[in-house]
Formats: structure tokens, sequence, C-alpha cells
């Protein structure tokens, strides 16, 4: 019997699917991993060897210079539909140079080849990560960019401070090689999850010509780029990425002040594993919180806020472990939520277009840069006058309420005036 053509109905409604908030979290341990190995487990080995802070701190600015002009490549992961081949060639290729950095015998005497393979470990992790805040914009619902930042800064502080400080206690009790192997297989085995992102269907490539389509792709991303960056809203974003509001800096520094502060090894490994991982992850889901329910920009200067004045009052304190704890621990509870505010801000701008990845890594670039030059202006701070590590945190609270003084003006000259509309025609 032959059916009527009029039996099926002439459209079906699929549901759209977006990706799981929580998800971004652990996709963002391989990121943690590689940042948290250079940020705690490294600067503390060379101190322990008698590196001085200023070259630690070099160093540490150096590495972590991919951060800032991963721009240059970026681009590549819009032209198709391959984001999540990109987290996942990039996740791998951050495990074998984790094992490399590990693996290298005396890095104090081979420090240029150290610093290359620590540049190197930063640039695939840096490229995975721009990958996944890629995906991450296009695969979560708006009213969500802030939950989703929450949960991937979570994942991004908590894994930077646990996985530091990992590395530190099985260098103690086995080897740095050991630690390497460890760190590798976190890495490689949280990467997994990329199989579980949702990608919109939009978003997929066509194939019937494929010059045709990379040239129209490379335009559209292009135009997409510079009608963000140009824009009011996108100049303004740059500077505020620019300013030194919430870097955190000192975090790439405090494992290397511990001798200065009388803290033991043990200390050092539940200070800035366990302890900053659990107050980085609360702080970053209550920066996410605090995101969706007010001006994401305000919140970003009141978060950095909070930042420079952790540092100022471990500044003032006196330099004994009891300081040492509740000034990294405060700090980083509010770093996280500084950097939760930062990816709700950043995910508000760039949520559609032809250059998502892309756009939303210009605006990280320039956050990581502001984030590497008060990084090394921290560590030269410790020579002023000879004053050491004291300086150095109190040069870091200064110069983030010198960053928020420019905030503010831009949000009385700027954010404050809203575009006149139209007069309405009878």
């Amino acid at each position: 019997m032959i059916e009527s053509e009029t039996a099926l109905p002439a459209t079906t409604a699929t549901p759209e699917r977006w990706s799981w908030p929580p998800l971004f979290g652990l996709l963002e341990i391989q990121f943690g991993a590689a940042v948290g190995f250079l940020q705690t487990a490294v600067p503390y080995w060379l101190a322990k060897d008698g590196m001085p802070l200023a070259d630690i701190a070099l160093l540490s600015g150096t590495a972590f210079s991919p951060h800032a002009w991963k721009l240059l490549w970026v681009p590549l992961i819009d032209l198709g539909p391959w984001r999540r081949i990109w987290y996942g060639v990039t996740t791998l290729l951050t495990a074998l140079l984790l094992l490399a950095c590990a693996l290298l015998p005396d890095p104090a005497r081979h420090l240029g080849l150290y610093t290359l393979l620590l540049t190197g470990l930063q640039a695939t992790a840096s490229t995975a990560h721009a990958a996944l805040n890629g995906l991450m914009a296009i695969s979560t619902r708006v009213e969500d960019k802030g939950r989703t930042g929450g949960w991937q800064m979570a994942g991004n502080v908590g894994a930077t401070s646990l996985l530091g400080a990992l590395a530190i206690w099985l260098a103690s009790v086995f080897s740095r090689q050991v630690a390497g192997i460890v760190l590798a297989a976190i890495v490689l085995a949280s990467g997994a999850g990329i199989f579980w992102v949702v990608e919109r269907a939009g978003e997929k490539a066509e194939r019937a010509s494929v010059l045709h389509a990379a040239w129209e792709r490379v335009k559209g991303i292009v135009q997409d780029l510079f009608r963000t960056a140009f824009s009011r809203e996108g100049l303004i974003m740059l500077v505020l990425c620019l300013m030194p509001v919430s870097c955190g800096a000192l975090t790439n520094l405090f494992s290397a002040m511990a001798g200065d502060y009388h803290a033991s090894e043990h200390l050092v490994e539940m200070v800035n594993g366990l302890g900053m991982g659990i107050t980085g992850a609360l702080g970053s889901l209550a920066g996410g919180w605090m995101s969706d329910r007010m001006n994401r920009k305000l919140n970003y200067a009141l978060m950095g806020g909070a930042t420079g004045l952790c540092a100022l009052a471990m500044a003032a304190a006196p330099m004994t472990p009891t300081t040492y704890v509740w000034g990294t621990l405060a700090y980083s509870f509010a770093n996280g939520a500084a950097y939760a505010a930062f990816a709700g801000m950043v995910l508000e701008l760039v949520s559609s277009g032809a250059a998502v990845t892309t756009k939303y890594t210009l605006f990280v670039a320039a956050s990581n840069l502001a984030i590497s030059y008060v990084t090394a202006l921290d560590g030269n701070a410790s020579r002023f006058r000879g004053i050491g590590p004291r300086a150095s945190i109190a040069f870091d609270g200064l110069i983030t309420f010198a960053g928020i003084a420019v905030v503010v003006v831009i949000f009385l000259l700027f954010l404050r005036k809203k575009p006149q509309s139209a007069p309405a025609q009878a």
C-alpha cells in the first residue's frame, strides 16, 4: 500500500543541544598541569638550587610569553570545524613536553634548553586552551556564559595549584622524572573528555569547494576580528585586558618565596597545592556566579581590587609561615574570582561570528601579556633596596590599583554612556 506523502510532517523540529558547563572544568586540566608545572614546581626547584628570585621571574616571564603571542597562529583554528582535533593534538604534545621537561637532567646547567622546552610546553597548552575557548563560546547558552567561565576557571586555577604541588611532592618522594610521567598521564586522561563536547551543526564547513570555502572562511575571520576589535566595546576591552587589573602574577612566584617566609617543603605542597587549588576553584565559581548577576566589567574591576588588597595586606604582615599560608590562600581566592570575571566578560563579547576562537584569544593574549610583564616587574621589584619578596608583593598590590584606576576612568567616561536611540516616528 502506498502511503500519502502528507502523512508525515513537512519538518521535524530538532532540539538544539548545548555542552554541559562543568565539562569545561575537566578539559581545562591539561592547561592547569602545564601552567602549574611552570608556576609552582619549576620556581620552587630553581630557588632550592640557589637561583635568585629576579632570574626565576625572568625565566617565568619568558616561558609564559606564548600565552600572549599565540595570536599569530590561533586564527588557523577558526578555519574549519576542527577545534576538537586542535585540542586533542596539542593536548598530546603538552603531555610529551611535560615528559621532556621532567626528564632533562640538571636543568640549572642547561638553562637555555630548559627555557625552550618550557616555552614550547606553554605554547602547546595555550593552543589547546584557545581551541577549548572557541568550543566554549559556541557550544554553551548565552545565559550560562558566566557559569561556564566559572567552571573553566575552576578547572584552570584548581588544576594549576594542585598539579603544581603534586609535582613537588612526587619529586621529593620519588623523582622529578616520576612527577613528569604522572602529570603527562593526567593530561591525557582529562583530555579524553573532548569527545563529549557538543558541536553545533552550523559550525560544520561545506566540502564542495575546499579552496573557495577556505578563502571565504579567511575573509569571514578577518572581517569578524576587525569588526569586533575596532568596535567601541572591543577597543575598551583591549585596554581593560592590557591593564594590570587581575593578573595574579604573584601566583607565579609564591613557591619561590617560601624560604623567605620559613615555610617548610610540606607546607609549600599543602598551601600551593590543596590550599590554593580549593580556594582558587571556589573563587572561580563565586566570580562566575557574580558575573551573571551584575555588570561583568565592573565585576572584573572589583575582583581585581580584592586581589590587590590581599597583596598589600600580605606585604604589611610579618614574614612568617602563618602569613605565607593566609596570604597565598586569600590571594588565590580573589584571583580565581577575577579570572572567572574575566572569562565571563570576554565570552559576552565574542560568542558569535566566524572568528570566535581568534577573538577570544586576542583578549586572552592581551591579558597574558599583562601577566608576563607584571611577573617580570614583580620579580625585579625584589631588588629595590634589598627588601626582597616583601617589595615584590607590595609592588603587585600597587600596580594592580594603578590599573584599576584606569579602568574606573574608562567606566566613567565610556561604559556608563549608552547610545541614544533614534526618535520614534509617528
